[in-house]
């Protein structure tokens, strides 16, 4: 008798997994025909790509650019669905400087290595003409760490916008800059092993989430779940919800991903060997 799989799902606490969390909090995954977990990451892409490498985790929502760094690094893993079309916006925060700055002496925090507050200023200063050096990365793991280190030893921290508006509502921090790369925020990226055992299940979840987020866009009271959860503000929770576009389709864009790929290969990393292709499981449209 056949086993009834099992899949473990990982993604950031952050009010972009908010229809994640609430299918799962409704029970919706009962009746996918497997059994589904789901976990989350407070460190990020670079934890979860790590998760996904040693087979902790096998499906992930992960930034654009931390996943295919990792893909050029060796992870086994490719792109199931472009979760979220939009940008994601970067806020760069300090208590030291009132505007960003490249010198040899910046230091930023960092959750963790290979992870998108790494990347992002990495892609940052090679547009302003600076190439920072490994160590002037400190890995802090998690956002309130990330904040506490601005009053101790780092000039920047970069995290996503909304995420760290309330401490700068609350005096905590200074936002001096922000930052947008043009490529998708979020990717869904499964292990090529559960690609392989599992398509028929995936492609379910796929479509669960799909759903969950269309009822998530239409109910007006998703702001205040929002407030509640993330403790933004009713008006800044629209705005966020008004700034999203989430991806319904089995679509993903080969400009967005062909941006990404050559903001990796500007600031190091030989993305030569990596081709398009090779990052999309098969029912993705390349389009």
């Amino acid at each position: 008798m056949n086993s009834i799989p099992f899949i473990k799902i990982g993604g950031v606490p952050e009010h972009f997994n908010l229809p994640w969390i609430q299918a799962f909090e409704q029970n919706k995954s009962q009746s996918l025909g497997a059994e589904i977990s789901w976990n989350f990451f407070p460190g990020g892409t670079g934890a979860m790509t790590q998760a996904l490498s040693n087979g902790s985790l096998d499906v992930a929502i992960l930034l654009t650019e931390g996943y295919m760094a990792a893909f050029q690094k060796g992870l086994n893993a490719k792109i199931i669905q472009c979760y979220i079309e939009s940008p994601l916006q970067w806020g760069i925060y300090s208590n030291k400087k009132d505007q960003v700055r490249f010198d040899q002496a910046t230091k930023i925090a960092i959750s963790r290595k290979g992870s998108g507050s790494h990347l992002m200023p990495l892609i940052h200063a090679e547009q302003h003409g600076v190439m920072l050096q490994e160590n002037q990365f400190v890995v802090v793991h998690h956002l309130d760490d990330g904040i506490k280190s601005l009053s101790e030893d780092c000039d920047y921290f970069y995290w996503e916008k909304w995420m760290t508006q309330p401490f700068v509502d609350q005096g905590i921090v200074k936002k001096v800059g922000e930052f947008s790369a043009p490529w998708s925020g979020f990717l869904v990226v499964a292990t090529q092993s559960c690609i392989d055992q599992n398509s028929h299940i995936l492609l379910k979840i796929i479509e669960m989430i799909q759903e969950q987020v269309k009822l998530f866009i239409a109910d007006d009271q998703s702001p205040s779940i929002i407030e509640k959860k993330f403790h933004l503000n009713i008006v800044e929770a629209k705005e966020w919800i008004g700034q999203q576009r989430w991806n319904l389709n089995h679509d993903i864009s080969r400009l967005g991903l062909q941006n990404a790929h050559a903001a990796l290969t500007q600031i190091g990393i030989d993305m030569s060997q990596v081709r398009l292709e090779d990052l999309c499981a098969p029912w993705l449209n390349l389009k």
